[in-house]
């Protein structure tokens, strides 16, 4: 029963819901980590290793995965993302070397005690990065900016 598994485990994933609003939902896999969602959308250019390294620092970064937060193995991770587990040891081992999480055989893999400082212009560059690589896989989809501006508004309640 996923209700059992996510009460045991705090980890869950399914295909997205978002099946309306992509035309290639079926590449958009979602995981809850404690319960965030992550996920890996495989047909952007991004690698999935480096979606997952943005997710779960962006996470960190706006406090909804806090020190010492426990995630998922790496087989675990992998297996619900349907990726390879050497693309998300390449993610925590990148995040690791980042100062974002620590690994310890016994505890697992968890948020680092002490994150790195948020640099606003590094968070600013990160943010219009990750803007124009979804526009932009949304413009190869055939949408105009415009319609992206407009379903942005209208999904947020702007308009």
């Amino acid at each position: 029963d996923c209700h059992d598994r996510y009460d045991r485990c705090r980890f869950s994933v399914g295909v997205s819901d978002f099946s309306t609003r992509y035309r290639n939902a079926i590449d958009i896999v979602l995981a809850i980590v404690n319960p965030v969602f992550l996920a890996v959308d495989l047909s952007l250019d991004a690698a999935p290793y480096s979606q997952i390294v943005e997710q779960i620092r962006g996470f960190i970064e706006r406090g909804d995965l806090q020190p010492d937060d426990a995630l998922p193995t790496v087989r675990q991770l992998a297996g619900d993302l349907g990726v390879a587990p050497n693309t998300v040891a390449r993610a925590y081992t990148e995040l690791g070397e980042g100062g974002w999480i620590t690994s310890d055989g016994r505890r697992g893999t968890r948020v680092a005690s002490q994150t790195p400082a948020t640099d606003k212009r590094a968070r600013s560059r990160a943010l219009h990065e990750a803007v124009s690589q979804f526009l932009s896989s949304l413009t190869h989809r055939g949408y105009s900016t415009d319609e992206v501006v407009a379903e942005l508004r209208r999904v947020k309640g702007l308009s």
